[in-house]
């Protein structure tokens, strides 16, 4: 049984898919790209791709992962594989990524589950696969973040020595983190990391 990320978080983004993705559109950056660049030709999961704003730039094959029906329905018109899963239980057999990517899809999970989950990427990861997640930075825990456009989503905030910790927990080596701002509120986290190539 398919564990929810939150069962709040879910419920905002099931009732208001459309208007997140009519507010955010395709994604403006060029991350998507940067991390097939780092990650090679192999599979890459875009865990929580929501309306699959990146999937085009991660270009095949790839597969999109995300806990919310309505989003993986907007989502299946842009014509890439799409399967409904959590974070915390991927559908992949061991080390069959060569990248695992999570663009604000992490930071709906309590700190006290991300190593967990962390170690679950890892699994898929073939061993030295890569890893990208971006995490608000701060301190904050909680269902009302400042300035959130869809109130009653869960984010948790994460320092850079505290994720830093977190992802050795999990496994990972080569741990690179970049600052990188926001429209509002506090900037990201942009964390890059490679699964251990001995387990």
């Amino acid at each position: 049984m398919m564990r929810p990320v939150d069962e709040a978080t879910i419920a905002v983004y099931e009732r208001r898919a459309a208007e997140w993705s009519e507010r955010r559109g395709d994604a403006a950056d060029d991350l998507g790209l940067r991390f097939r660049e780092r990650a090679g030709g192999g599979l890459i999961a875009d865990l929580g791709c929501g309306s699959g704003r990146y999937l085009a730039q991660i270009g095949r094959p790839v597969v999109g992962v995300d806990a919310t029906a309505r989003m993986l329905a907007l989502a299946s018109g842009r014509g890439y594989p799409l399967v409904r899963a959590d974070l915390e239980r991927l559908p992949f057999g061991d080390g069959v990524l060569d990248g695992a990517f999570g663009r604000h899809s992490y930071l709906h999970l309590p700190r006290e589950r991300l190593t967990a989950a962390l170690a679950e990427a890892s699994r898929v990861l073939r061993p030295g696969g890569l890893l990208m997640i971006t995490l608000i930075e701060g301190t904050y825990q909680g269902h009302a973040l400042p300035d959130d456009d869809l109130p009653g989503r869960y984010f948790a905030c994460w320092t850079e020595p505290d994720l830093i910790g977190t992802l050795r927990a999990a496994g990972y080596a080569d741990i690179r983190i970049v600052r990188a701002g926001r429209r509002h509120g506090s900037p990201d986290l942009q964390a890059t990391a490679r699964s251990r190539t001995s387990r």
